[in-house]
């Protein structure tokens, strides 16, 4: 298993991919995307997600275990989603249709990855790392996060203040209140991240590449 692909679960060492290349964007995408592990694992590939015809983002899950983020960026979301969040409750609501297969996450069942915990999704937000990488510009929300076992709808919230997120070291905002409310007051990217067993991005996928994931809502209230 590929050190890029490690995220915290609660105590296990981690490492994250460092370098993202540019996705195509497609016509008629939305203002979100999608972040696939390329082939190597070292990096993660940004592709536009498709606009459904009701709600924010859909994309569809592969055979490979390589989905690891559906995020936004987009600048129309400053106040909303990106900027200062502190202290804002986020509340998500999507749907997994057509999925026929069971959900898998890269290094499930190996030595790497001996945590037993399922395929999963959990919010996420970065801050800016213009000044150069810090631990605490990379946030999940821990323990919410939503197993991927069936199709349905679904809904996370967390509200954005320490003691309900972890950082890339795997660190409790708790311990990081310093760190976290200086990213958490310039949120620059916000989503979703997909994992599995010990990590939260490591990337999941179906057995036979079914499923679709529709984005309904992202909020901050």
């Amino acid at each position: 298993m590929t050190a890029s692909r490690r995220m915290w679960l609660a105590g296990i060492t981690v490492l994250a991919a460092a370098v993202w290349s540019a996705g195509p964007v497609a016509a008629g995408g939305s203002d979100w995307r999608v972040g696939y592990y390329t082939p190597s694992g070292q990096t993660l590939s940004m592709a536009s997600a498709d606009q459904p015809s009701a709600g924010l983002a859909q994309f569809n899950f592969t055979n490979q275990d390589n989905t690891a983020l559906l995020v936004t960026t987009h600048g129309a979301s400053k106040g909303t989603l990106l900027g200062d969040m502190r202290g804002k409750t986020l509340h998500v609501e999507f749907d997994i249709t057509g999925a026929t297969g069971a959900f898998t996450y890269f290094g499930e069942g190996t030595a790497d990855n001996p945590c037993l915990y399922p395929a999963n999704t959990r919010l996420f937000f970065e801050t800016d790392n213009g000044g150069g990488f810090a631990f605490t510009h990379f946030w999940w929300s821990n323990p919410e996060n939503q197993i991927l076992i069936t199709n349905g709808h679904f809904t996370l919230d967390a509200v954005v203040e320490p003691t309900e997120w972890s950082d890339w070291n795997g660190q409790p905002g708790a311990t990081q209140a310093a760190g976290f409310n200086d990213a958490a007051s310039n949120v620059t990217m916000i989503g979703l991240s997909f994992g599995g067993g010990c990590f939260f991005e490591n990337g999941v996928g179906t057995t036979d590449g079914s499923g679709t994931f529709t984005l309904d809502s992202y909020s901050a209230a």
